[in-house]
């Protein structure tokens, strides 16, 4: 199942991991198989990952809302801490990581570009940002921290303005590092890992913990004393109404 999910091979020194299933709305299978495969990763020696999505115009529009509309007050907890924790898992990753973003990356599907080192985005009308806010709920608290660690003050400007940015906004605030133009974008974003891997693996980890490894610890503690806030707002009518209203356009 997980094979029909992510498809991982492996060229020059770099491991790419595509995202398969369909718009790559976020499930627990997903998840699952994302968690899966960085661990293999990480145990491998972490060589460069690549992010990528088999979908031509989305990389991910977040969290799969049909699956998860009724859902109760556990059932929502445990996708939140399966989510978080893949987010630490790729933001933690001690080799290079880049996101190849060919579409729209929206929510969820932002957050999982964000936790890579580098984001290199396709030209056009896509957009990346988080529309958590006008769901009604908090970005989950230890993404917060991440993203604070990855863009410092422009991270306030993501997480309210809620409506996504297009590429060149998304580049000015730093969410992404470079468009893809004249080439694929999976192109573009293996050359950054190429540039990359020629570094020294050790002195690449090691830099990573210096910078971030705080924000590592910082996001364990803010993921879980996050969870009981998250909750209450997803359960909460006005929030259950929107995340309705996005099915029904969903499914229509």
């Amino acid at each position: 199942m997980s094979e029909e999910l992510l498809e991982v091979t492996t060229s020059k020194g770099i491991t790419r991991l595509t995202m398969q299933r369909g718009a790559n709305a976020i499930n627990e299978p997903l998840m699952e198989a994302l968690c899966s495969a960085v661990a293999d990763q990480r145990e491998g020696g972490a060589p460069p990952l690549l992010l990528a999505s088999a979908h031509p115009t989305i990389f991910s529009p977040g969290w799969d809302l049909k699956r998860l509309y009724g859902a109760g007050r556990d059932e929502v907890g445990a996708f939140l801490e399966l989510f978080e924790s893949l987010i630490l898992d790729l933001f933690s990753y001690p080799g290079p990581t880049a996101a190849a973003v060919g579409g729209h990356a929206i929510a969820g599907g932002c957050l999982l570009a964000m936790a890579c080192d580098v984001r290199i985005m396709a030209a056009g009308r896509a957009r990346i940002g988080l529309s958590e806010i006008n769901l009604g709920v908090p970005v989950p608290a230890g993404c917060v921290r991440m993203l604070t660690a990855r863009l410092g003050a422009a991270a306030a400007e993501l997480i309210l303005q809620g409506d996504g940015f297009r590429v060149q906004k998304a580049a000015q605030l730093g969410v992404i590092q470079g468009v893809a133009v004249d080439r694929p974008v999976e192109d573009e974003a293996e050359r950054e890992l190429y540039s990359l891997q020629l570094k020294s693996a050790r002195a690449y980890a090691e830099a990573k913990r210096s910078l971030f490894g705080e924000s590592w610890e910082a996001a364990r503690r803010d993921a879980a004393a996050g969870v009981d806030t998250f909750i209450e707002c997803w359960l909460e009518e006005d929030t259950q109404d929107r995340i309705a209203g996005v099915v029904r356009r969903l499914e229509s």
